[in-house]
């Protein structure tokens, strides 16, 4: 798998984290192209952000453009891009998790192309990639997006030097648990039994026996609370859009995920179209 193309957009002066950075390390790594997305209306400078394309150039990154837009909805603007050019990454910083308007959600939903959420105030991190997955699911669509999913980790993987962590959580019902009726260990005793097959294609990948955690419990927060005890520097994790207005009355995990973890978020959007 080859990433050509990524499309990074700028933070706001005050923000904390630095997406153009980030995106120009992995460029210069994979030989990408690199467009800056920034918005028109925001305090930048231009000549700094055309000086700074110039500098990028002569690190060695093949080609840098810059596009300007006054967006009202940054979603609409990235999914209009998208259209146009076909990225193999999309990147930008979190919101502040107390921000009340956030554009994340949206993004997730309008992505055609992975979404590398950069936290702007990460936890201190190990070199540790942390990929969740849906190990016990039999649905040809959840096996594809596990597959894809796995391609960007390991990528991932080798441009940050970092070990692969897998955290599978199936679902323990907190009623039938308070009843005694199962069990945690249970639960994850079956899930092991069941995830059989998966597990022995994950070590054929490359990852650690040891690296593969089955923990019951909510998901979500299973998820995020092994990523702060791993002290992961990124959480992978797959997407299937959601459409349909009930659906979009119910946040998704990735959705959920957001103002809750302490490292950055790569999302991984299934193939569905």
């Amino acid at each position: 798998m080859k990433i050509s193309e990524i499309l990074a957009v700028t933070p706001p002066p005050e923000c904390l984290g630095d997406s153009v950075s980030a995106a120009a390390d992995l460029a210069l790594l994979w030989r990408a192209d690199l467009t800056l997305l920034y918005h028109n209306e925001q305090p930048h400078d231009l000549a700094i952000l055309t000086e700074r394309a110039a500098q990028l150039e002569e690190r060695g990154i093949p080609k840098v453009s810059l596009q300007g837009d006054n967006w009202d909805k940054l979603s609409e603007v990235v999914d209009a891009m998208q259209k146009l050019v076909p990225y193999d990454l999309i990147m930008k910083v979190m919101h502040h998790r107390n921000q009340r308007h956030t554009t994340d959600w949206h993004m997730l939903r309008a992505i055609r192309a992975p979404l590398y959420l950069l936290n702007p105030e990460p936890h201190p991190a190990q070199p540790r990639i942390l990929v969740a997955m849906d190990l016990d699911h039999r649905d040809a669509q959840v096996q594809q997006l596990n597959l894809k999913v796995m391609r960007y980790a390991k990528l991932m993987a080798q441009a940050r030097d970092s070990e692969i962590h897998v955290i599978y959580a199936p679902h323990l019902s907190r009623f039938l648990h308070e009843l005694d009726i199962v069990s945690p260990h249970q639960v994850e005793r079956d899930a092991t039994a069941n995830c059989a097959e998966a597990i022995a294609w994950l070590e054929a990948e490359g990852v650690d026996p040891d690296h593969i955690h089955i923990k019951s419990g909510d998901t979500g927060r299973v998820i995020r609370d092994k990523s702060c005890k791993l002290k992961a520097d990124t959480l992978v994790m797959g997407y299937f859009k959601r459409s349909g207005v009930l659906n979009q009355l119910w946040r998704s995990k990735a959705e959920q995920m957001i103002s809750d973890l302490r490292c950055h978020l790569l999302v991984v959007p299934a193939d569905t179209e």
